[in-house]
This record gives C-alpha cells, sequence and structure tokens, in this order.
C-alpha cells in the first residue's frame, strides 16, 4: 500500500509538471525551418492588443440640396418675369384705348400670378428640407448602428465596440488591428445588390432575392499541386427561384438585324461592383435549382492569397445578408495602441500573488505547502489551456476572473490542510462541503456565459467573459482536485 500510495504521488507530480510545461512553455514543431508554438493562440480582447478605431461621420447633402433648390426658385422666377414682359406688350399692342383701371386690374393679376408661383417654390423647398430633416434622425442612426453590428457578426468578428452618438449621427468602431481592410471598408458601404440584365437595364432582383452566401474553400486538388480555390454558393429565396423558372420557360435568344440571335447577360453587383457577370440562359439554368455555384478567382498554392481572397468574399457576404445603409458616412481609420497595459505588469501580478501564497503555504505547512503550490500552478495551467481552445478572450477583466480562480484553489488547499492527516475520506468530506458551496456560483457562471447567445449581441461582453471563465474553472476545479490534488494530498502525509 505504500509502495502504491509513492507511485500514485509520483506520477501525480509528473502529471501537473508536464501540463505546466506545455501550457506555460508551448509546444514547439518545426513549420518551414521555423519552430512554432503548435498550441492555440491566446485570443487577446481589446484592451490588451493594438487595436483599429474607426469613425464614421454622416456624410450630409443638405447644402448641396439647398443650392440646388435656390438655382431651381431663381430660374422659376425668371422664366415668370419674362412670360409677364410679353404679356405686357402684348397687352399695350392691342389695348392701347383701354382705361387705366383696367391696366391697374391687369398688373394687379399679373403679379398674384407670380406670388403663386413664388408659394409654389417655397412650399417645395419645405418639403424637400422635411425630407432630408426626416432621414438624419435618431432612428436612423441607430438603425446604421444596428447594421454595422450586424455585419461585424457574419463577417465573423467577436471583439469589437460600437458607439454612437445621437446628435451627430457618428459611429465609432473599435476592432483588433488584424482585421482585413476589406471588411473595414465594407462597414460603411451601402450594400445595394442587383440582379439585372445589363442591356435592357431590367432589374431582376435584390438583396431580399438572397437568403444565404455561403464562402467556402475548395482543397480537393491541394494533392495534385493545384492548391485551392474560393468557392461561393449563393443560395435564393423561393419568390425569386419561381421567376428564374418562368423566365427561363419562356426565354428566347433577341435577334439583331441580321437576324443573328445573342445572348443578353444577366449580372449580380454590390454597389455597382459585379461579383457575377453571366450569359442569361446558362444563368436561368443554374439559378433555377435554387444556388447558384461559383468559384472566385483562380487555384493558387499561395496561402496569403487564398487567405485575402476569403475576406473579400466574407466582405461580400456580410454586405449581401444585411440590410442597406440608408446614410452615407465619411470614413476615419486611426490605430491605437493600449499602452497602460504591459504583458511584463501581468505577469508581475501573478508573481506576486503566486510568491505570497507560496511564502504563506510554505512557513504553515513546510514540505506538504510545497506540493499545495504545485496543485495551485497546476491547476492554472490546465485552465489557460482551456482558455486557448475555447477563444475566450484575455482583457483585464479576465486576468483579475482567472486571479481569482487561482485564489478559490488556495483557501480550498488551506481548507484541506487544516488537518494534520489528509486521509481519503477527510479529503472527500472537505472536497463534498466545498463544491456544496459553489453550486449556486457554478449555476450563476452557466447563465452569465450565455448571455450573448440570449441576448443576440454579437459581441463577447466582459460579463459573459467572467461567466465562461468561471465555469471552466469550476468544472477543471472538480476534475484536477478529485483526480491530481487527492493523489498528492492523501499520499503525502508520510513523506
Amino acid at each position: 500500500m505504500k509502495k502504491e500510495g509513492s507511485l500514485k504521488l509520483i506520477l501525480a507530480v509528473l502529471v501537473i509538471v508536464f501540463v505546466c510545461v506545455v501550457s506555460l512553455g508551448g509546444v514547439y514543431v518545426k513549420d518551414k525551418n521555423i519552430s512554432k508554438n503548435a498550441l492555440a493562440e491566446y485570443v487577446l480582447g481589446s484592451d490588451l492588443d493594438t487595436k483599429t478605431i474607426i469613425k464614421l461621420d454622416v456624410q450630409k447633402d443638405e447644402e448641396n440640396n439647398q443650392s440646388t433648390s435656390n438655382d431651381n426658385q431663381t430660374t422659376e422666377s425668371g422664366e415668370q418675369s419674362n412670360v409677364n414682359t410679353e404679356e405686357s406688350v402684348s397687352s399695350e399692342e392691342n389695348n392701347q384705348e383701354k382705361s387705366e383701371e383696367n391696366n391697374s386690374e391687369n398688373t394687379e393679376n399679373t403679379q398674384e400670378s407670380q406670388e403663386n408661383k413664388e408659394e409654389n417654390a417655397q412650399e417645395n423647398q419645405e418639403n424637400k428640407t422635411e425630407n432630408t430633416e426626416n432621414l438624419y434622425t435618431v432612428e436612423n442612426y441607430k438603425k446604421s448602428k444596428k447594421i454595422i453590428e450586424n455585419r461585424l457578426r457574419l463577417a465573423g468578428i467577436d471583439q469589437y465596440a460600437v458607439r454612437l452618438d445621437e446628435q451627430s449621427g457618428s459611429i465609432v468602431v473599435e476592432l483588433p488591428s488584424d482585421i482585413s481592410t476589406y471588411i473595414l471598408d465594407g462597414l460603411s458601404a451601402t450594400g445595394k445588390v442587383e440582379i439585372k440584365i445589363p442591356e435592357t437595364g431590367e432589374v431582376i432582383g435584390n438583396n431580399q432575392s438572397i437568403k444565404n452566401f455561403k464562402v467556402g474553400v475548395d482543397s480537393k486538388y491541394v494533392s495534385s499541386g493545384m492548391g485551392k480555390i474560393i468557392t461561393l454558393d449563393i443560395e435564393f429565396n423561393k419568390d425569386i427561384v419561381n421567376k428564374f423558372k418562368e423566365m427561363k420557360n419562356n426565354y428566347t435568344a433577341p435577334v439583331d438585324e441580321n437576324g443573328t440571335a445573342t445572348e443578353q447577360k444577366i449580372d449580380i453587383s454590390i454597389d455597382g461592383n459585379s461579383i457575377y457577370s453571366g450569359e442569361e440562359s446558362k444563368f436561368l439554368e443554374a439559378a433555377s435549382s435554387g444556388i447558384l455555384k461559383l468559384s472566385f478567382g483562380d487555384y493558387t498554392t499561395n496561402e496569403d492569397q487564398v487567405e485575402a481572397s476569403l475576406q473579400y468574399s466574407n466582405a461580400r457576404k456580410m454586405l449581401v445578408e444585411t440590410e442597406n445603409l440608408n446614410l452615407k458616412y465619411n470614413t476615419k481609420y486611426e490605430q491605437a495602441v493600449h499602452s497602460n497595459i504591459s504583458e511584463f505588469g501581468i505577469k508581475c501580478v501573478f508573481a506576486v500573488v503566486l510568491g505570497v501564497m507560496l511564502l504563506y503555504l510554505l512557513i504553515k505547512y513546510k514540505a506538504r505547502g510545497l506540493l499545495a503550490m504545485l496543485s495551485i500552478i497546476g491547476f492554472q495551467a490546465l485552465l489557460l489551456l482551456v482558455i486557448r481552445y475555447t477563444k475566450i478572450q484575455i482583457s483585464v477583466a479576465s486576468i483579475v476572473t482567472i486571479i481569482g480562480m487561482m485564489i478559490l484553489q488556495f483557501i480550498y488547499l488551506i481548507k484541506i490542510l487544516s488537518n494534520n492527516k489528509v486521509s481519503s475520506t477527510v479529503f472527500s468530506e472537505k472536497t463534498m462541503d466545498f463544491t456544496m458551496m459553489l453550486i449556486p456560483a457554478f449555476i450563476v457562471s452557466m447563465v452569465l456565459s450565455l448571455i450573448p447567445a440570449m441576448g443576440n449581441l454579437g459581441n463577447t461582453s466582459e460579463i459573459s467573459v467572467f461567466g465562461m471563465i468561471v465555469f471552466w474553472g469550476l468544472v477543471l476545479f472538480e476534475l484536477f482536485n478529485n483526480i491530481l490534488t487527492r493523489a498528492i494530498l492523501t499520499n503525502a502525509k508520510n513523506k
């Protein structure tokens, strides 16, 4: 039994050391003669990483409208003046013998007619001004903000902040620095989709005609050396598919002057930029099935080129699957680095906290305290591994939460070590008591971690990050302590 206990102790210590080395040191493999960490990268929050700040200012056309309206009003007044002059000359030639009283009446009628024209022009100007004012409203500003948030979500970006100034309509967007320029440019684009016949100008469909815009990567020819290509599957809604079928059944190629049949084309464009152009008969044949399968670019083995094409296609997707922006924006870009928090400072905080814990455990519990400290470090290393692979963003709030989980482990171990001899029975009883106290925290963490999904927020809020770290921390707390900490402390009593 004693030998078996020693074996468990040694094995548990080796497992913890291995987890610490992997999590804190990394696993490096050769990639094109370069050593690269095979572990998933940490996802840094915007308060720890370099970020891009975009300011979108509403582009208002009030001055242009006013200038155009004034020019029109001046032209109308000039035309009316010429008409009145001609009428006066004609009246003088044909009615020289009329009394001054009749001339006075004619003059008054002319003036009244001119006043009516001026009133109508003024009313038209007021209507234009009113329409402009109705465009630049808080409701439209909020709608634009929501559309931009939807576009970010469709582009697969989960770290962002969007702020709206309801007075001016200006929108400020904060994003990680590595976001593609295609995505950045697409945030303020109108996003108007048109499916039309360019020869006749007939518009067949718009954004609402497309149900889904699926972007993918075709890798089936990689082994043959051709490389990869970006694929686009455009899925149309039921109404437009029925229209395509009707057009297909009734289709006859137009005939030119010489009696030669000439194929018309059908284009799909976004804000006037074509993403597809093909012969009408071939388009109708393919689109009548409900899905138009396309490829973007050529096969390539250049991974950077593939990634750029993928980003471009995802930028098109977020425009196609969201509403059009009914406001125009002037865009300003700015790079900002959060310099108040450094990686060195974060490591110093962890080192100080761990140092205080280690000093306390060594003074009070001697050798068992050292094993307890190994348990704390192993637990934190395992939690950091889980954070890497669950893509939980590392922010100031998440760092505080991780330190909180470390302190929780510290308190738990003090409770266990309060007994001179930690038998398996004592360990189970103490652990069960501690677990019962943590059940409410576990339930709350589950609710908080689901906030983005329940509220469709699209952005991983600080409170949800807190919930996810606590949730995974408590799950690992139970597994790690009931397996590895138990093996260490219950078998170290004779050491």
